[in-house]
């Protein structure tokens, strides 16, 4: 009751600002207006708590809709055919930014923070089946995954371990008798792998419906109470279960605990920009904001992995959805209908791999917004029966966000097509855009900096969405025009590259650099030439300008940097215990993955086969070179005796979710729009120089 009276008030208040706002559009002086609201503004995201975060979002949902509502009062009504097509796309283009701008206060204005509940008696707790589905990615990648499925701290005997492979059958349907061979001696390894470990091996006799046609045939042979899914890269930490299980136990309708993905090495973004852990992923904002919020409003949702859901609950909706590629999201607004609630525990408990190319990412990015459009088609939250208003506002929102290529395009291509053409498009004039223009954008930008900067510098977000837009388009297109054609594509993972090479989705970009810079001069020209122009050409070059920018690091991206090693190491900073010939020492462990570690050792300390003590275990390994004398550093390879000091590696290199908490708060930005937006600057400049000389050395190939 308390919450549905909240929920009134909350929207009392916000349909009462919004009616202040468009009856604030036309009075005398909107300068003065503006820095009055710019000054409280600057006041309420100065002293901002978590008390004052929804009048916050409230005031800057204030300025915004005062802007909207000045756009349809100054739209163009004169002027040539040209000019209003340009000027409404450009407002669509707007409308549909500040939509999502909204949409995302709501979402996010009270995030959930969630602990672990606690559990009953080992020997009352649930059955959990763990399932790894896997289709191509090679062995080194599941065995991992496999490896710390085994070794989650829970009974042995309420847990079992499914590997699920749809890859053999494949095989059939393989381009060639290589192909079909490497696909059974893909499966013969896996079945190897699982019997040296206690693992069960699955598999079935087609490839219907993908991962979610896999999980739902291994439903079909398994009876485990709760089922984990753990993608094939995604290495769980030991207290996976039993930071997830309490849940169920405490609410019988709860269907779904989602757990962060944490992902130990950098995207071809962070690899190819000398990026990684110096800021926030490009991940984290979901995960760390977004995620959080949706918790609050019971519309946290499935995201493939590292999830804990109920079989009741999933047999009951008829099984992981089919209706779309994104099978996890669908499977949650199934699960939402029929009044099943979903948790999200915001501790990052499995350790994945991301793509390592561009073309692996743009995969990636365009099967989760394929997906997304099939969900709006054919699981509109409007129109399905059993949401809440809360919940078809937060589907809506998810949804509403991949249309992200759509509107990126327009604010690309209109502010050339302007100046060059001389379109009148947007409302001109200095009161104009100190009044109206100038509020929008401090407050907009201020409010995302205030609530989500320490998980996402804001500018690199616009050049994530610029490097996947241009190809990202043409699918979106698709899949509204025909939902049920797309199919479901892997990510390629553990990808090599032995020389840096200049990626071959580069064209568009060159065009948007070459387009930007012809209309950044155009405009410099006609500002001189027109100066009663000079204050709508100043703002369009200024917006030319950062496009142009955003197109230098685009290209920055698009130089494919080597990768040489098959699996990356995590860089740490923790004491273990070593044992040799010259006794036990304690050394500092400084990266480590499950095939070997880098340690710095005592000075004089000489190194050749010793002994890790780990938890119970001593795990083999040598140095595979002299103690560096200068650092004291010393790289070692594990030798495994036995399938235990396999697992014993594996768990300590992937095992303990604290180390992960830690890495997220080291990689925490600062709250600084300005030192955002110039880091974005200086790191476009630096990659596009980088790209530049490149193809002045060995051209496009390497």
């Amino acid at each position: 009751m308390r919450s549905k009276m909240q929920q009134i008030i909350a929207l009392t208040l916000l349909v009462t600002l919004a009616a202040l706002a468009v009856l604030s559009v036309g009075l005398p002086r909107p300068q003065t207006h503006a820095w009055i609201f710019l000054a409280l503004f600057g006041l309420l995201a100065y002293v901002q708590t978590p008390r004052t975060r929804p009048v916050l979002l409230v005031f800057s949902s204030f300025v915004i809709i005062r802007y909207i509502a000045w756009r349809f009062e100054a739209f163009p009504i004169h002027g040539s055919l040209p000019s209003k097509l340009a000027a409404a796309a450009l407002l669509a283009a707007e409308l549909y930014c500040m939509g999502v701008v909204l949409l995302g206060y709501f979402v996010s204005v009270r995030p959930l923070e969630r602990g672990p509940l606690p559990l009953p008696v080992d020997d009352a707790l649930p059955f959990v089946d763990i399932f790894i589905p896997t289709y191509s990615e090679p062995l080194w990648v599941v065995a991992p995954t496999v490896c710390g499925a085994l070794e989650i701290d829970y009974p042995k005997e309420r847990v079992r371990a499914y590997v699920l492979d749809d890859g053999f059958p494949r095989s059939q349907a393989a381009k060639s008798a290589e192909q079909r061979q490497a696909l059974a001696e893909r499966s013969e390894q896996l079945k190897s792998l699982c019997k040296r470990h206690g693992a069960i091996y699955l598999t079935r006799d087609s490839n219907e419906h993908a991962k979610s046609g896999n999980l739902n045939a291994a439903m079909q042979r398994t009876s485990g109470d709760l089922m984990a899914i753990l993608d094939a890269d995604h290495v769980p930490t030991r207290d996976f279960l039993r930071s997830t299980v309490g849940f169920f136990v405490h609410d019988a309708k709860t269907a779904l605990v989602q757990t962060p993905h944490f992902f130990t090495n950098p995207d071809p973004l962070e690899k190819n920009l000398g990026l990684f852990n110096q800021m926030p992923a490009e991940n984290d904002l979901f995960y760390r904001a977004v995620q959080p919020g949706l918790d609050t409003w019971n519309t946290s949702f499935f995201c493939g992995s590292g999830a804990l859901v109920r079989r009741a609950a999933i047999e009951e909706i008829g099984g992981f959805s089919t209706e779309s590629i994104t099978e996890d999201a669908s499977t949650s607004v199934k699960l939402h209908q029929r009044g099943w609630r979903s948790v999200y525990l915001g501790r990052p408990m499995v350790a994945g791999l991301q793509p390592e190319t561009v073309a692996g990412f743009l995969v990636q990015r365009i099967r989760w917004g394929v997906g997304m459009m099939q969900i709006l088609m054919r699981q509109n939250p409007w129109f399905v029966r059993g949401l809440s208003p809360t919940q078809r506002l937060c589907y809506f929102s998810v949804g509403l966000f991949w249309f992200f290529p759509f509107a990126r395009l327009v604010t690309f291509a209109v502010p050339i097509i302007g100046i060059v053409f001389k379109l009148q498009m947007y409302p001109g004039g200095t009161d104009n855009l100190v009044g109206y223009t100038l509020p929008y954008l401090v407050v907009a930008l201020l409010t995302a900096e205030r609530l989500n900067g320490r998980f996402r510098r804001i500018f690199s977000s616009e050049l994530y969405e610029t490097l996947q837009a241009f190809y990202m388009l043409p699918a979106l297109v698709g899949a509204l025009l025909r939902p049920n054609a797309p199919t479901f594509a892997v990510t390629p993972k553990g990808e090599q590259s032995q020389s840096d090479v200049i990626s071959e989705f580069r064209l568009p970009y060159y065009g948007m650099f070459v387009i930007s810079a012809i209309g950044l001069v155009w405009g410099i020209v006609r500002i001189i030439l027109e100066p009663d122009a000079r204050p709508i050409l100043t703002a369009a070059v200024l917006w030319i300008g950062f496009n142009l920018f955003l197109s230098l690091g685009a290209l920055g991206a698009l130089l494919e940097k080597a990768q040489r090693r098959t699996r990356p190491r995590v860089n740490i900073d923790e004491t273990i215990t070593i044992i040799g010939e010259f006794g036990e020492t304690q050394v500092q462990l400084l990266d480590v993955n499950e095939l070997g570690m880098r340690i710095r050792v005592p000075e004089g300390l000489m190194l050749d086969r010793f002994e890790v003590r780990f938890q119970r275990h001593l795990l083999a390994a040598h140095a595979i070179a002299p103690v560096d004398k200068t650092t004291g550093d010393c790289v070692a390879l594990y030798a495994p005796r036995t399938p235990e000091e396999e697992r014993a590696a594996v768990v300590l290199a992937y095992g303990d979710s604290e180390r992960w908490l830690r890495l997220w708060k080291q990689r925490e930005a600062s709250t600084n729009l300005v030192r955002s937006l110039l880091g974005m600057l200086v790191i476009s400049l630096r990659g596009a120089h980088a790209h530049l000389s490149h193809v002045g050395r060995k051209g496009f190939r390497g």
